[in-house]
């Protein structure tokens, strides 16, 4: 997703996404805020309740279809190469598929940073219960010549994207798993860089199993296994589109899979017959909404717009022409950028997002479902999705659509439905930012972890995924479920700790990420502290001051030492505040007040700097 994380030296992905170069050679003028208006909290409060924990990076979630006895299961993609079957009331996790010794080794900077290959995407056959049939989608090392690549003779892939279909015995049964000498691969596909990779699998309403795959990765869709003009303008190659094939098939090229005749491009001169539709940038997640068959599509930005797009038979999305409904302008060896687009600029046939938010808002779109439920009626029928992280707080950001309000049938029309995966020959309202709210969450400021995924279960009902790190390292990452604000859910909070917050600041690489709950009666306060690229700790509290002040101890989290650590420094349960401390704490409820009102905050002591080597406000 091309997005700096909260751990592990990812700042090296700064440079992708930010500064705009002052002067552009082609005279296009940059839009230094191209949305103004901010996304307001909206009038659907949610709750938060933990189902699973201590999964690594999990990233989507789904039922298992036509097995009516495992309807209380959501089957779970970990990004390091996981496939769990997760019991929805006890909470317990079962691996059905370990594809971990598949793929690239993980971490572009070293083990514990960033990266976005991995496990990325799984879907259960229609004839799941009679066939036992299931995909994943998963980034390899390069092994054998590719079905299709846009590299230059002579060059080699950073890694290849494959498509595997596997089969589980006796599908139904609950203690089944999938054998591990089913795999059969249909597709194999270089990938020039480590990023936009995408990785969604969807099977439609039609029966047809869909593929989202990124530009090819690096920035502004050009370099290296770019063909000039962007691979996402570029019909005649995979990168950059939604595909839809026929895993029963074998009429493509390969043999191994169905190209649908009624594909939008069939035979067309130049374009190639797998694609649905094109112009992605990295279309990292979509669904099919289960009642109306449309398609949702999430497709992650550049340096300013994220984007939800509704998916429509051959249409032609607009990267790297446009980013969201602005055009774009790579700028040569510069980051790109937006800027007003003027008639005649680009072709009138791209199809803008029905709601887009600028980077004030998030780094990176996370697509979920159309809600389907029954807990959260006020919910139904509205697009949940949300952001990897706020830029200003570290969190995972979680959003909703407002509802389509009716059906036109006028010019402003973007599409018409009776060629997408619904074949409904509904037209929708184009309409440039359809307003997206945030969800109230009860007793808590934000999510504090890094949003990856979303999962929806036998039900509709909706499954928040995330971690502490962004990463696709440690075991901090947990599946949550949306559920109605009881008025029972614990308080959380997190803080990003830098040396840069140190007052006053420290030159170091270290970062840390802490999460804290407290409980409803505020008795007792659950914490967890995680530390990267940090050495000879000697201590870690929680302080009382705001941001750019230096105040007392309050709670203490860790002592002793001196240790090095790179991954979990301290966790646990305390019910008091350190005895007599200087921040005048008497209980936990007050220790949730300050960490309330930005009057809190996390410092790690080394022996370095004793004072304090990193530190984060509590938010």
């Amino acid at each position: 997703m091309n997005k700096t994380m909260h751990l592990g030296g990812l700042a090296m992905l700064a440079t992708l996404l930010t500064s705009i170069a002052s002067a552009p050679a082609n005279g296009n003028e940059p839009l230094e805020d191209p949305i103004p208006r901010s996304i307001p909290e909206g009038r659907v409060p949610i709750a938060l309740e933990a189902v699973a924990e201590r999964l690594t990076a999990p990233n989507w979630g789904t039922a298992v279809p036509g097995c009516a006895n495992l309807q209380n299961r959501l089957v779970v993609t970990d990004q390091d190469g996981i496939l769990w079957a997760i019991h929805l009331t006890t909470g317990e996790k079962r691996v059905l598929l370990d594809v971990s010794d598949r793929l690239v080794s993980l971490g572009v900077a070293g083990p514990g940073t960033f990266d976005e290959r991995g496990f990325l995407g799984v879907a259960f056959h229609p004839e799941f219960a009679d066939n036992g049939l299931l995909y994943t989608y998963t980034s390899e090392p390069v092994d054998g010549p590719a079905d299709f690549s846009t590299l230059p003779a002579g060059e080699t892939a950073n890694h290849q994207s494959i498509v595997l279909e596997w089969r589980i015995p006796d599908p139904c049964h609950p203690d089944s798993v999938v054998d591990p000498d089913s795999a059969r691969e249909l597709l194999r596909i270089d990938e020039p860089q480590f990023n936009h990779d995408a990785g969604a699998l969807n099977f439609g309403m039609d029966g047809k199993l869909y593929i989202s795959l990124g530009d090819g990765g690096a920035a502004d869709d050009q370099g290296g296994g770019h063909v000039p003009g962007g691979n996402g303008q570029d019909p005649s190659n995979i990168l950059g589109t939604i595909l839809r094939i026929d895993p029963d098939g074998s009429n493509a090229a390969n043999g191994q899979y169905g190209i649908p005749t009624d594909n939008p491009f069939v035979g067309q001169s130049g374009f190639l017959d797998e694609i649905f539709a094109y112009g992605f940038r990295n279309p990292f997640r979509f669904s099919f909404d289960s009642r109306t068959g449309e398609m949702w599509i999430a497709d992650v930005g550049q340096n300013d717009i994220e984007e939800i797009d509704v998916g429509l038979a051959g249409g032609n999305y607009g990267w790297r022409l446009k980013e969201g409904s602005f055009c774009f302008d790579p700028n040569g060896n510069d980051p790109g950028f937006v800027f007003e687009c003027q008639p005649d600029d680009v072709p009138a046939d791209l199809i803008d997002p029905i709601a887009e938010y600028d980077h004030d808002e998030g780094t990176a779109v996370i697509g979920g479902f159309v809600y389907r439920g029954i807990q959260l009626p006020s919910l139904r029928g509205r697009y949940v999705f949300g952001d990897l992280f706020d830029p200003a707080s570290g969190s995972g950001r979680l959003f909703y659509l407002e509802r389509n309000p009716r059906i036109f049938k006028f010019p402003s029309v973007f599409g018409d439905f009776s060629d997408s995966p619904s074949g409904s020959g509904r037209l929708f309202q184009l309409e440039k930012n359809r307003r997206i709210f945030e969800f109230p969450l009860a007793n808590q400021e934000n999510l504090g972890l890094s949003l990856l995924g979303f999962g929806q279960d036998a039900f509709g009902e909706l499954y928040v995924l995330a971690n502490m790190t962004g990463t696709p390292f440690g075991d901090t990452g947990v599946v949550l479920k949306i559920t109605r604000d009881r008025g029972q859910i614990p308080a959380r909070f997190s803080a990003h700790l830098s040396g840069d917050e140190e007052v006053p600041p420290v030159d170091t690489q270290a970062q840390g990420q802490a999460l804290f709950t407290v409980n409803q009666a505020a008795t007792e306060l659950t914490f967890k502290l995680i530390v990267a690229n940090i050495e000879e700790v000697i201590a870690a509290h929680i302080h009382c001051a705001p941001q750019g002040v230096n105040g007392p101890i309050g709670v203490t989290l860790f002592s002793g030492g001196p240790v090095t650590v790179n991954g979990i420094l301290a966790e646990g349960t305390t019910t008091t505040p350190d005895a007599g401390n200087a921040c005048t704490w008497d209980d936990i409820a007050d220790v949730k007040a300050a960490m309330g009102n930005g009057g809190a905050y996390v410092n790690v002591h080394t022996l370095a700097h004793p004072a304090g080597e990193i530190r984060g406000q509590i938010r």
